[in-house]
């Protein structure tokens, strides 16, 4: 029988895996819910003969197996526990504190010289109909996170704080997967109206002006390298031995009300520097702690300001540079949920 893909289940590890090409197994994966349709990419890439001499013409006579390409994206309304996790496999440096039921998350980006420029891996999990009747189970083995972006924005409902994460695997795979799946996880929204956001020194939630606002953290991971001397095959193709970060990048922009008094032309001109910190918060845990999650730039310049409008209100659109500070580093991002032992 035909397949809808509403019936797709998907689990990956919150924890991370022992190394590269060992899986997660099925008590270190949690199954949550994501928006998109899309499945996992799964490439066996070939090539041929066309190009050789010696054939007496320039047609291809053979094909090879070359190599096995993964990838993917989890796209999701914002919850304490998806940001918890993209923050910590997506920056990679990760200190955990507090006691259940709250659990905080502080992580920065990870720093080569202590933790090398290999991030944390996961297993990637997807299940049509899993058993004797299955329409798709496999299991991608060696995943990282490419980059991660939060978006807020204006108007009612869970749409107004979303996160995209963008992965790639080394290739490995596991078919039929061997898990079984838990029980989906119970997750907590951090919706954008709970936003708090100051900016280069201005609060734009006291003044009422943020109309929306993005940001996000990109490894530029080094696929290629991934592929050497000894790196490993499937089926004769090759895949990965390693997944490193290449040059990283932060981002950071927004859109603001623009009207007598906003200071974000004359800070662009003066290349007037400063910190930038967004804060979101959810349902309570206990006590005094929420579901929450905050990202400090330490110093931030504005790159360009445009003025024009949004739904007809006059508006302007600022993209920051985030700068390295001597003191604080490039950023910090903090999620307070209540699973404990992510990565």
């Amino acid at each position: 029988m035909p397949a809808n893909i509403r019936e797709t289940k998907i689990g990956f590890g919150y924890k991370k895996q022992t190394d590269l090409s060992t899986p997660n197994v099925s008590g270190d994966l949690w199954s949550l819910t994501k928006t998109n349709a899309a499945l996992a990419t799964v490439t066996l890439n070939t090539e041929n003969d066309a190009a050789d001499l010696g054939k007496g013409h320039e047609f291809a006579t053979q094909v090879f197996k070359s190599h096995w390409d993964v990838s993917g994206s989890i796209e999701k309304f914002l919850t304490s526990e998806i940001a918890a996790w993209a923050f910590v496999f997506g920056l990679g440096g990760r200190t955990k504190s507090g006691t259940p039921p709250a659990i905080t998350y502080t992580c920065t980006p990870q720093d080569p010289v202590t933790g090398g420029i290999e991030l944390p891996a996961f297993s990637f999990v997807e299940q049509i109909r899993p058993g004797a009747s299955a329409v798709l189970d496999r299991m991608a083995v060696g995943c990282v996170i490419e980059d991660f972006t939060i978006t807020i924005g204006s108007g009612p409902g869970r749409a107004n704080s979303r996160i995209a994460i963008h992965f790639a695997g080394s290739g490995k795979l596991v078919e039929p997967s061997g898990i079984t799946l838990p029980a989906g996880t119970t997750e907590h929204l951090l919706p954008g109206a709970s936003a708090q956001v100051t900016i280069n020194g201005v609060d734009y939630v006291t003044s009422r002006n943020l109309v929306s606002l993005e940001l996000g953290f990109k490894n530029n991971l080094r696929l290629d390298s991934g592929f050497y001397p000894g790196s490993g095959t499937q089926d004769g193709a090759a895949i990965r031995g390693r997944m490193e970060f290449g040059d990283r990048e932060a981002s950071l922009k927004f859109v603001a009300r623009f009207e007598h008094g906003s200071t974000e032309l004359t800070k662009l001109r003066n290349q007037t520097t400063g910190t930038a910190v967004v804060g979101l918060q959810g349902d309570l845990i206990s006590g005094s702690d929420y579901h929450s999650l905050e990202v400090s730039f330490h110093k931030v310049a504005f790159r360009t300001a445009v003025v024009g409008d949004t739904d007809g209100i006059v508006t302007i659109e600022v993209e920051c540079t985030p700068l390295w500070d001597a003191t604080n580093g490039l950023l910090t991002a903090v999620a307070k949920t209540t699973q404990d032992n992510i990565g």
